[in-house]
């Protein structure tokens, strides 16, 4: 069952609520994201055979890890032709990487929302530490159910 009714949060749960700490340890130390961060890649430089250049066997991505998820999140508010001072929502906000982003590069206001207790906590604590409270809000709600509100 991943209904409003208990399958969906359970499974959030299961998985997000078992620790904060947990996740720090191997999430990027800015943004605490993880999915699809966008590298800088190039060729990479041609091998040598029998010192014959033969063709490049791939890409090398340059940058850390830091990088390529700031890079995701401007592509992303970008790409969504986010402007100074509209609303955005943030559906399973993470830890409020791109929340806090949004707010701080072009003062929107966002409302994010996620099955979440845990990360909901320390999102909050992060909008706090940066005086952003008044741009973004937070709700621990299914997003079928909020979109029957």
């Amino acid at each position: 069952d991943n209904s409003e009714r208990g399958g969906s949060l359970k499974n959030i749960h299961a998985h997000y609520d078992i620790s904060n700490d947990l996740f720090r340890t191997f999430l990027d130390k800015e943004t605490l994201m993880y999915s699809s961060a966008i590298y800088d890649a190039v060729a990479a430089p041609p091998a040598l055979t029998n010192g014959v250049p033969q063709p490049s066997a791939g890409l090398v991505f340059k940058g850390s890890l830091e990088e390529a998820q700031w890079r995701k999140l401007d592509t992303l508010l970008d790409r969504a032709q986010i402007q100074p001072g509209q609303s955005m929502l943030d559906i399973g906000f993470g830890w409020g990487g791109l929340s806090l982003h949004a707010a701080r590069k072009y003062g929107c206001r966002v409302h994010g929302i996620t099955l979440s207790v845990e990360q909901k906590a320390l999102a909050e604590t992060r909008v706090e530490k940066e005086g952003l409270g008044h741009l973004i809000t937070f709700e621990v709600i299914d997003y079928r159910t909020f979109a029957r509100k």
